[in-house]
């Protein structure tokens, strides 16, 4: 299974670590190493795989041979036909998983856009109060100038406060 899942996903993803754990499993996760918006826990994991290919047939198409066996000839089709069906059955199971890992690998594209765009949304508003709070300090700033140029300006006003 580790075999047909390389063969089948490393075109188009030879990221993908994909590794057989043991006899049962087969697990397909991202390389974090690669690029770190994977994330290092996603993985898919398959368990109890059973790949059977029972009833074993009596023939093989090596087998097959018309010009001295054209009494078999029903037999070979039949052989034939049910090895097509397995073929199509095969092909069609293998389209379901490639379908289900290109949904899960959309999701998770749109889970890291949603993510960066939150992020973004965060760093934006801290900027924003960042702003503000320079624009409040630059004002303080303004303001103490202004009181000192009056100050220095009218010193005599300010010493008969003082005095009264």
């Amino acid at each position: 299974m580790e075999t047909l899942l390389h063969s089948l996903l490393d075109a188009d993803w030879p990221n993908l670590v994909i590794e057989a754990t043991d006899a049962t499993h087969v697990t397909i996760k991202s390389d974090p190493a690669v690029d770190r918006k994977w994330g290092s826990g996603t993985s898919i994991t398959f368990s109890q795989i059973r790949v059977s290919n029972e009833p074993r047939p009596a023939l093989d198409f090596i087998d097959i041979d018309i010009e001295e066996n054209p009494d078999n000839i029903d037999n070979y089709l039949s052989y034939i036909e049910t090895a097509k069906s397995r073929v199509v059955d095969g092909a069609a199971f293998l389209g379901s998983l490639q379908q289900r890992l290109d949904m899960q690998t959309s999701f998770n594209s749109t889970l890291m856009d949603n993510i960066e765009s939150g992020v973004s949304r965060l760093v934006d508003t801290d900027m924003e109060e960042a702003s503000a709070r320079l624009s409040a300090i630059q004002t303080q700033q303004q303001l103490a100038v202004q009181a000192l140029q009056i100050a220095n300006s009218s010193s005599e006003t300010i010493m008969q406060l003082f005095n009264s």
